[in-house]
């Protein structure tokens, strides 16, 4: 049985849009966060970010306000009138006051100025998605397994067992749809990048390891179940 606080308020992996004309800067925060487990894209100017939030399912965005096409401010309140459920942190040069006024009056969720500490970000990420899912214990048990899903660690009994990033956000994707056939195709959309989506045989690869790592660790519930041609199933038996 799986045991959440409050299910249906549940909790998921991240997929973030950074948005910023700083190529160099939005390169590096993209593998500082993918380093973190997050699933990144980037976008150079607000026509592509409009364009890439209209085709993937963002949680988080970091919205840079001086952009070459159009103003971050006006990009801000589109996305939440596109979008209410958004989480929107604007990093920015721009330090007045009133600047983060409007940002935040346009319907920020919060505002850094730069130069950023990339882990006073990872924080205020961590901070929003907290206040967002109103997650108030982070421990989920399902099966013989024990995820904290703050720290993204995975333990049976005492036992951590280490996981790299993708095969602990296939953990948790499949566990967030516990007994629901999840498509590779959905696997794709809410774990790999938008360059890694080409390379679909990496679900493959990943599940196969996170099989192997879960029955050296002796965890023989919950089981991974494979639907041939179809996605996969996390079962607790």
């Amino acid at each position: 049985m799986v045991k959440l606080n409050d299910r249906k308020k549940g909790w998921k992996v991240l997929r973030i849009l950074i948005v910023d004309d700083e190529e160099d800067f939005s390169n590096s925060l993209s593998e500082g966060l993918k380093s973190e487990g997050y699933v990144v894209d980037i976008a150079l100017n607000g026509e592509y970010a409009l364009f890439l939030h209209d085709l993937y399912p963002y949680d988080f965005v970091l919205l840079d306000l001086n952009l070459p096409d159009i103003d971050g401010l006006f990009l801000c309140g589109k996305f939440r009138e596109i979008n209410p459920k958004l989480l929107i942190c604007i990093l920015s040069a721009r330090g007045e006051i009133a600047e983060k006024i409007i940002g935040l009056d346009q319907g920020a969720d919060d505002y850094l100025s730069k130069p950023i500490h990339f882990d006073e970000l990872l924080a205020r990420i961590r901070a929003l998605c907290r206040r967002n899912i109103n997650v108030r214990k982070p421990l989920v048990e399902i099966g013989q397994l024990s995820i904290d899903i703050n720290l993204r660690f995975v333990y049976v009994g005492e036992l951590r067992i280490v996981l790299n990033a993708k095969e602990y956000q296939i953990l948790e994707y499949l566990t967030q749809n516990t007994g629901r056939l999840v498509p590779a195709e959905e696997l794709i959309l809410h774990i790999w990048g938008e360059e890694d989506a080409l390379f679909s045989n990496s679900v493959r690869t990943q599940i196969s390891n996170l099989r192997s790592k879960l029955r050296k660790a002796g965890v023989i519930n919950p089981v991974i179940r494979t639907a041939v041609n179809s996605g996969y199933t996390l079962v607790v038996e």
